[in-house]
């Protein structure tokens, strides 16, 4: 059993409810001060030159992102922030980013939040920013990501967004790496790009498309191009598609050592890696791939942001890799057979390491690995991993603002709720704190959190809100509703079509079976959700009755208004989760919440950002107002200056005194202390 399918410290006997809290909420060890603090993201993890590089966020500088590097050789003593003082790293292409750092070769290329242009700035301190490329012609805005440089170091290659009016294109393009010269388009076909990467030997470019309505998850493309560049040019020949199509979903092109392609391919049903032959691109044959193992496995996520990273070539040919399994992750050598890397058939071995969730995974030196991830104790940490066990793993990431020691935390519980038509699987926190004698045998107050995307998933790993709630005395249920990554491509089918519906009754049918075993008190239950999870906890208020209130931070309440205004990347993600419009105009009707406010049971918490382009404010404000008119007790609360998803340290603790205010009233029971 790994860590986490066992039962949370204090759970008491097996069988026996979790203690509530009784008359009055525990004492908890985190404020909300402590979690906003303690809201540190990382992402972006890369290596350059036996060095670790990732981005980090900064809630206490108002959401500020920056690039960090270290040598792993010298521990966390040498790590450093390589972008410059004062500048937030953050793209803004797709509206979500990733992919906003580039090192290579001793230089560091980055995106400014506030122009989203490309600048280089060299390690060694030989040169300041440089700006790349320039920042567009009066009208029109561009925005960058997901960059890579050319083998020679002449010019780097990265996503275009380009805003003219309520127009949005996006291209391929080049900037010399000097700064000496404006952007070549290299690519101008296909409503979506991502993942440019060249060959070593500069021959090749490889990249992902694909069209509306398709999201990178439904359906894209892998395509390769001979790459034709000098010191003064560069462009591209005629292209040819590699992998994907209709139905296939494809990413993370990687080139190997010994010239061959490797992608991630879900044509089996689920994300697997593939291998292109060295060779396998010349001629006019059409290439050929082979899957470099058959399980039951993800060895992907869907691509909400650029950059992701989840398996890297190892000095000998094998592959260390995130393996998701079960809604798990595992950290995985894959090591090719006696036949060669492109007979298939690779064997996969378990690497020890203590995180529970992967994002990311590389290898500095081509011998061991470092990796972006959580464990029971900690979020998103970095961690030098020996990929032979012969010692333990090495932080590289600085230490949490607040140490949890093992037993301090709620740990998740895998459970699943069997609906009749499906089994619906999810984690289970339990109230936990052990300074705390919570005198009462009585089941706690539960509160189900409804992950966002809805193509996301729920986190095993800790999570500081998830533990600000339990150490208080409330149970937490993480549900992955149907529709959900890390199942394969069925499941995550399996919403298409019932978005507002099929994820509102697998949360609710969650619920009930953690009621129904006495684990949660059924009288006292909740439902939060974040974005897209947003519509599901409202939702589960007008189709349901076994809610008090329900939280949305940043949520969807107007399926239509979401479809009308939205941005391009997400424009027309509903097509396949609610239906093509003006067909399916009642179907969106009846599954938005807004219009369904007198029929809502229950109390809302709507938390939201005053400059969100994912999810207009005028979506919480009209809705706040409809069930203000119907006489529904609702709360709207609005932060300026936050966009969708709140990055300030001052935002994050209101939102999170709001939200443990409102369930104080929710499940108050007569004597209760609510100070």
């Amino acid at each position: 059993m790994t860590s986490e399918d066992a039962t949370g410290v204090g759970a008491g006997p097996a069988g026996r409810a979790p203690r509530s809290p009784g008359a009055g909420w525990w004492p908890s060890p985190w404020s909300a001060a402590q979690v906003a603090a303690g809201k540190v993201s990382r992402g972006g993890l890369q290596v350059d030159r036996g060095r670790v590089y990732w981005s980090e966020s900064r809630p206490d500088e108002g959401g500020r992102q920056v690039v960090v590097g270290v040598d792993p050789a010298s521990g966390d003593g040498g790590r450093t922030e390589v972008s410059p003082p004062g500048v937030s790293v953050r793209s803004r292409v797709h509206e979500y980013g990733g992919g906003a750092a580039t090192v290579a070769d001793g230089a560091v290329f980055y995106v400014d939040q506030d122009d989203q242009a490309w600048y280089r700035v060299d390690l060694d301190g030989t040169s300041g920013p440089v700006l790349l490329g320039g920042t567009g012609a009066e009208g029109t805005a561009l925005r960058h990501a997901d960059g890579c440089t050319t083998p020679d170091g002449r010019w780097l290659v990265s996503v275009e967004e380009r805003l003219t009016g309520s127009v949005t294109t996006h291209r391929l393009v080049a900037m010399p790496a000097d700064g000496a010269g404006d952007a070549v388009v290299l690519v101008d076909q296909g409503d979506f790009v991502a993942a440019p990467r060249c060959s070593p030997d500069g021959r090749w470019l490889a990249w992902v498309t694909w069209d509306h309505p398709d999201m990178p998850w439904d359906a894209s493309v892998l395509r390769v191009a001979p790459l034709l560049a000098d010191a003064s040019s560069i462009t591209l020949g005629a292209p040819r598609d590699v992998a994907g199509g209709p139905g296939i979903s494809v990413g993370q092109p990687r080139w190997a050592a010994d010239g061959g392609l490797m992608f991630v391919d879900d044509r089996s049903g689920w994300w697997l890696p593939y291998r292109v032959a060295p060779g396998g691109l010349e001629g006019p044959a059409p290439v050929a791939s082979q899957p470099m193992v058959d399980v039951e496995a993800e060895f992907h996520g869907p691509d909400w942001v650029f950059g992701q990273h989840t398996y890297h070539e190892l000095a000998d040919g094998s592959v260390v890799a995130r393996m998701g399994t079960g809604g798990g992750d595992r950290l995985v050598v894959l090591r090719p057979p006696p036949a060669g890397p492109d007979a298939g058939g690779w064997t996969i071995t378990d690497v020890d390491q203590p995180c529970v969730s992967l994002a990311a995974v590389a290898s500095p030196d081509g011998a061991g690995a470092v990796v972006l991830g959580s464990t029971p104790t900690e979020a998103h940490t970095v961690l030098e991993v020996d990929l032979v066990g012969s010692r333990p793993a090495r932080r590289l990431s600085a230490q949490p603002q607040v140490v949890v020691a093992p037993g301090q935390a709620a740990t998740a519980e895998r459970r699943s709720a069997d609906r009749g038509d499906g089994v619906v699987p999810g984690l289970f926190f339990r109230p936990t704190n052990p300074d705390v004698d919570p005198h009462s045998d009585a089941a706690p107050p539960l509160v189900v959190f409804c992950h966002g995307g809805p193509t996301s998933a729920a986190e095993p790993g800790y999570d500081p809100v998830v533990q600000f709630f339990c150490t208080r005395g409330i149970a937490v249920a993480s549900v992955d509703y149907r529709g959900s990554t890390g199942y394969g491509r069925a499941y995550r089918d399996r919403l298409l079509g019932a978005w507002g519906a099929a994820d509102v009754d697998d949360c609710v049918g969650f619920a009930r079976s953690l009621a129904d075993e006495g684990l949660v008190d059924p009288g006292r239950m909740a439902i939060r959700g974040t974005s897209a999870g947003g519509l599901t906890a409202l939702a589960a208020l007008v189709r349901s009755r076994v809610f008090a209130g329900a939280v949305a931070w940043y949520g969807v309440t107007d399926l239509g208004a979401l479809a009308a205004d939205t941005h391009d990347f997400e424009s027309r993600y509903l097509d396949r989760l609610v239906g093509p419009l003006p067909d399916a105009a009642a179907t969106y009707r009846d599954r938005s919440p807004i219009h369904h406010a007198d029929q809502l049971a229950g109390n809302v918490l709507l938390l939201q950002g005053a400059d969100d382009p994912v999810v207009p404010l005028d979506q919480a404000e009209r809705f706040a107002a409809e069930l203000r008119d119907g006489g529904a007790d609702c709360r709207l609360v609005v932060f300026e200056g936050e966009s969708h998803g709140f990055r300030k340290a001052a935002t994050i603790e209101a939102a999170l005194e709001a939200e443990l205010g409102f369930y104080r009233d929710l499940f108050a029971r007569p004597g209760d202390d609510r100070g």
